[in-house]
């Protein structure tokens, strides 16, 4: 084998070389695991814009289904309901029992 060859085999199996290999190959994949980590956030980010967005939308249907129920069981409309549908008038003074 020649000499150079013996040379190159004893350096490229040396520890630096390997090391160097080592830290080069650490060094890439954790710039793919920041990669990876920033695009993870950037997805998650973007989830939760989106679920309070729909949060805030549910609120706001929310408060208008307080709205219409507090108008539908207004007591004029429940009164004009009670007189034009069901026929119910207020009782006479005549008409009044009370028990004691």
């Amino acid at each position: 084998m020649p000499v150079v060859v013996q040379q190159l085999m004893r350096w490229f199996f040396s520890p630096r070389p390997i090391a160097g290999a080592f830290l080069c190959g650490l060094l890439v994949v954790s710039s793919l695991g920041v990669a990876y980590s920033s695009h993870q956030t950037r997805n998650m980010y973007r989830d939760l814009q989106q679920l309070e967005k729909d949060h805030d939308d549910l609120e706001h249907e929310y408060e208008k289904l307080l709205l219409e129920h507090s108008a539908w069981a207004d007591y004029t409309r429940l009164n004009e309901l009670a007189q034009d549908k069901l026929q119910m008038t207020a009782p006479e003074t005549g008409e009044v029992v009370v028990l004691r």
